[in-house]
């Protein structure tokens, strides 16, 4: 399709640790159109846990590929400008220096470290800016990572964030750390489940989560693909922005998914199969996390904190 003659293209990338996300935005004129987006599973925190909270050579190579690749498509469109931002296992990192010199390095991009209360604000910010809610007067956001879950809920009618949950529990890191069998045995799944929901137990629940007015929304690659499961289908990531999961149906792609070996849940229509291996944990993640907020529903946003990034370093303050 021809880009408008104002159009104004900026590149955000979203350096996670499980995926590395770029999305190619159209800016110009206020607007804020996908140009271009594309994601890459490189498991950066993979196996950190047992090196020490050191970034692996393996998982850091297929970073800095993705990176590479990322950077020269966003040249071929012309972006004016590209900007990066790494989270938990980045964060996390022992070695987080050495690559982020080996990055700039071999791409020229700066990747920059942000904290937990940043990525939540952009997270937080991707939503509420986005057509499909800025209208909704207050947003609760559920961002399942693969190091870490944030809960964020915003003032009402505002890009201001009022509280910022943190679970230290993500897909990967919830796989890793106890579903270990495949397919995971019972006291697996009870352990993996207990984990998370004491997690979300010790925390405060946010003020006003039960408000006939709030509406829960869930951003991350475990949102999407559960719903796509739950819909039995194949489809673009794009096709399930705003679709809404029903925490009944969760709950029986939960429990078919834990039966399932993970070669057997890479055959499923919906699911992306590079994450059959951490998609029930993301699962887990979610389902305590829905049961914590007593919330039935959860709306799917496909637009995650690379979004907000655009909103947040290339368009004014006012909603686009």
């Amino acid at each position: 399709m021809p880009l408008p003659s104002d159009a104004a293209l900026y590149a955000g990338v979203d350096v996670g640790s499980n995926t590395v996300k770029m999305v190619i935005g159209d800016l110009g004129g206020g607007r804020a159109n996908r140009v271009y987006e594309a994601s890459v599973q490189s498991r950066l925190g993979e196996g950190m846990m047992a090196q020490a909270h050191r970034l692996r050579e393996v998982p850091i190579l297929r970073t800095l590929e993705a990176l590479d690749h990322f950077v020269a498509e966003a040249k071929l469109y012309g972006v004016q400008k590209i900007v990066g931002v790494g989270t938990a296992a980045l964060r996390n990192a022992e070695n987080q220096s050495e690559f982020l010199r080996r990055a700039s390095e071999r791409t020229g991009l700066e990747v920059e470290v942000i904290p937990g209360e940043e990525e939540a604000r952009l997270s937080y910010l991707a939503v509420r800016r986005d057509p499909q809610w800025r209208n909704i007067p207050r947003l609760l956001v559920v961002d399942i990572g693969g190091g870490s879950t944030e809960v964020i809920q915003g003032d009402a009618n505002s890009d201001q964030i009022v509280s910022r949950i943190s679970v230290n529990w993500g897909a990967v890191k919830l796989t890793e750390s106890f579903l270990k069998s495949d397919p995971p045995a019972v006291f697996q799944l009870a352990a993996a489940n207990d984990a998370a929901q004491d997690a979300f137990s010790a925390i405060p629940l946010p003020e006003h989560f039960n408000d006939a007015e709030t509406r829960v929304v869930g951003v991350g690659g475990t949102l999407s693909n559960l719903a796509a499961i739950q819909r039995g289908v194949r489809s673009e990531t794009e096709s399930m922005h705003g679709y809404v999961l029903h925490a009944d149906d969760l709950e029986d792609v939960l429990c078919m998914l834990a039966t399932r070996t993970i070669a057997s849940r890479k055959t499923l229509p919906g699911l992306d199969p590079r994450r059959a291996d951490i998609i029930l944990g993301g699962a887990i993640l979610l389902s305590q996390a829905l049961a914590h907020l007593d919330s039935l529903t959860v709306e799917v946003s496909t637009r995650g904190l690379r979004w907000g990034l655009l909103y947040d370093r290339f368009l004014s303050k006012k909603t686009p």
